[in-house]
């Protein structure tokens, strides 16, 4: 049987954004939905411990170390890594990391997903390409408009690179909205393998309008309240 795996998942540890989960409740989630396999990707940081790993084993799940980190401005998830990965700040670093830890995993999250005012990172991932072993197939799609998806495809069967299905995990919701089914062994080596054999099937749903609204929202207004709050926190701690 595959492995049920979600390879994107941001937390409450999370830096940059305000994600109202904790690890522990998202393996709990996880847990309930039949996953096997999770990452915890936060943003430039690597959140991974014995203790959650125990918690996730506990649950039947192998949690894998994994970071989202931003490169040149472009948002790249790092899977089996370490926390080297953290100090990554340009491609050449990236290039530099993945000789020095050949068994981490690099995948392109989002990669035609405009970021801040519109701006596109995609034609520096496509310049780097040679050191991504896979393309992520983004969950945040509807019916009636699915470009960026469809883009990501067409250059990951270009360039045969496979496609990894995630969640992009922010709201717990949405979390079984899209992940992968990995057809391999239930250790990373094996999983890793399998990833770059292009042995995965997507499994996908599209998101509701009112969902994309919901998710909207919640980046525009809930994340950049929380990250405000926890700032002024932080102040009054100090």
């Amino acid at each position: 049987m595959p492995l049920k795996a979600q390879l994107h998942v941001h937390s409450k540890s999370d830096k940059r954004d305000y994600i109202s989960s904790s690890e522990k409740q998202i393996i709990d989630k996880a847990h309930s939905l039949g996953y096997e396999v999770l990452a915890f990707t936060c943003h430039d940081s690597v959140i991974f411990s014995d203790e959650l790993k125990k918690y996730a084993e506990e649950k039947g799940i192998l949690l894998i170390p994994g970071i989202e980190k931003e490169i040149e401005k472009c948002h790249v998830v790092i899977l089996n890594a370490n926390k080297k990965a953290e100090n990554i700040h340009t491609f050449k670093d990236l290039k530099k990391y993945k000789k020095n830890h050949p068994k981490s995993l690099i995948c392109a999250p989002h990669m035609y997903y405009p970021r801040h005012f519109f701006i596109k990172t995609f034609p520096k991932i496509i310049k780097h390409l040679e050191l991504f072993d896979a393309i992520e197939y983004s969950y945040f799609y509807t019916k009636f408009y699915n470009p960026y998806n469809e883009k990501a495809q067409l250059i990951a069967k270009k360039y045969n690179i496979p496609m990894i299905g995630t969640s992009d995990n922010h709201i717990i919701k949405y979390f079984d909205k899209t992940y992968s089914l990995i057809n391999a062994k239930k250790n990373w080596e094996s999983i890793a393998n399998a990833i770059k054999k292009g042995h995965i099937e997507i499994e996908t749903k599209p998101m509701k309008s009112i969902e994309i609204i919901h998710a909207l929202l919640y980046m525009i207004f809930i994340t950049t309240g929380g990250n405000l709050l926890r700032n002024l926190l932080r102040i009054v701690k100090i």
